[in-house]
């Protein structure tokens, strides 16, 4: 007979997202994953959608149903009072540990000659242990479903990483750093992003896939920010930046400032109608396109660094 379980939707400050999970590594609840709050947005192109800082976060967590809905749900309603109204209790439902419908949505996805799949499936034993990306779905953007993602990985798969130094802007759940670090690229790749859940994210899918702390140096915060500017490597071989079109043209005096002699970099989050706009700023900046690949709407181009007066 399976166990029974209490599910909590809480909706959470984005503040708070750190204190949050610190508090609960001491509570009697298990944290199944976070969802950014999403803001739906007009753009000349129509609608989009981009993760906001402004709204709340929404956590899912659990608890097995011993003491009873009600008495079990004040607990909980008592633990969220100290950050008041900031931490909320949207919805509780019973739930069986057999029923993981929600899970439905994170299955196997092949990108090139590996797997993209999350922890849970390797207890299924049906998984080779080699060449598979253990990626669990997190309030950091990245779980490998999305095409960017993918192309950028395949293109990944085609290129020499042995040794070189990797600096990932964008870089979410980790996934691209984690690729980097375990075939082979100079540790620790650096992965940047604005969104604080990246720290735990990439920290828990490393250790998912056999890496020590030492693969992966993460930094939170906008590279062109000086005081995060020093915190990046002082040269890399290779940038990876997976955010958007304006946002890749935007990150141009980092790359300019850190990109090695002949370095790579790799656009993405681009889509067919500002392909070319990002294509002339970094052709304008000295860069020449090498590659690129196209899922659907979206973009990924592949250029080097192909002017003389670089400082290596």
């Amino acid at each position: 007979m399976s166990a029974v379980w209490l599910k909590y939707t809480v909706q959470l400050d984005a503040s708070l997202e750190e204190a949050f999970g610190a508090a609960l590594e001491s509570a009697p609840y298990d944290l199944g994953w976070m969802e950014p709050g999403i803001e739906v947005i007009q753009t000349n192109n129509g609608y989009d959608y981009r993760e906001s800082a402004d709204l709340p976060l929404t956590a899912y967590l659990f608890e097995p149903l011993a003491d009873g809905k009600e008495a079990q749900t004040e607990r909980l309603i008592r633990f969220l009072q100290r950050w008041e109204k900031k931490a909320v209790l949207a919805a509780v439902e019973v739930v069986r540990e057999d029923d993981e419908s929600w899970r439905e949505a994170y299955q196997p996805v092949q990108v090139g000659s590996w797997l993209i799949a999350p922890s849970w499936m390797k207890e299924d034993g049906d998984l080779p242990s080699a060449r598979v990306l253990w990626i669990d779905p997190g309030a950091a953007f990245g779980t490998g479903y999305h095409g960017t993602t993918q192309d950028i990985l395949r293109l990944l798969q085609e290129m020499p990483l042995a040794g070189k130094r990797v600096l990932d802007i964008g870089a979410g759940s980790g996934i691209l750093s984690i690729f980097c670090a375990r075939n082979g690229a100079a540790w620790p790749v650096w992965a940047v992003d604005v969104n604080p859940s990246t720290r735990f994210q990439v920290a828990h899918n490393s250790i998912l896939n056999g890496l020590p702390e030492t693969a992966i140096e993460t930094v939170i915060g906008d590279p062109l920010h000086p005081a995060v500017m020093k915190n990046l490597p002082h040269q890399a071989d290779m940038i990876l930046i997976n955010i958007g079109a304006e946002e890749d043209v935007a990150m141009l005096p980092v790359v300019r400032r850190l990109l090695a002699k002949q370095g790579t970099v790799i656009l993405s989050g681009i889509v067919e109608w500002n392909r070319q706009m990002v294509e002339q700023a970094y052709r304008e900046a000295g860069f020449q396109l090498v590659a690129e690949r196209v899922s659907g709407e979206w973009v990924t181009l592949v250029t080097r660094l192909c002017d003389n007066e670089k400082n290596g």
